[in-house]
């Protein structure tokens, strides 16, 4: 009975840490900006001539929804975007036309938010919601690497 309740008791605790692990935040790959390099983004993304993708989430949210959602955006654009992450603290750097767009209405209520911006006109090309079908999601995903031809 000792040693039931023993190996119930390990086996409680290697969940809950396996479940706070599996739920807990992400870590941002290196080629993706932060804000406050917005500046050399921009450079970079006209030099080279793909589009601009602001991607509003929270690197710390346990919602493993939001997460997946985060990180198939930036692993799908991967070498055809530069992407530039957007927390809720960066408000004051974000450019007008990048928030307008993600506050509005084709940019849903979920994170993540993603606007694409062409980097030559700085005109936002389009706005890609949180999509909960993976498959509809990449397919959405995808259509940015058609937003500005070479």
């Amino acid at each position: 009975m000792k040693r039931g309740l023993c190996i119930a008791s390990v086996a409680f605790c290697i969940l809950t840490c396996w479940a706070a692990a599996s739920f807990a935040g992400f870590s941002l790959p290196p080629e993706v900006y932060r804000i406050g390099s917005l500046k050399e983004a921009q450079d970079k993304a006209r030099s080279t001539n793909v589009p601009m993708v602001f991607i509003y989430s929270d690197e710390t949210s346990s919602c493993g929804l939001a997460r997946a959602a985060t990180l198939d955006v930036i692993g799908e654009l991967k070498g055809d975007a530069l992407i530039i992450y957007v927390s809720r603290n960066d408000s004051a750097r974000i450019p007008r036309d990048v928030i307008k767009a993600m506050n509005s209405p084709a940019a849903g209520k979920f994170i993540p938010k993603s606007v694409v911006v062409n980097p030559r006109t700085n005109k936002v090309e389009m706005i890609i919601p949180y999509i909960s079908d993976r498959n509809r999601r990449i397919e959405e995903i995808r259509k940015v690497k058609g937003v500005i031809g070479k």
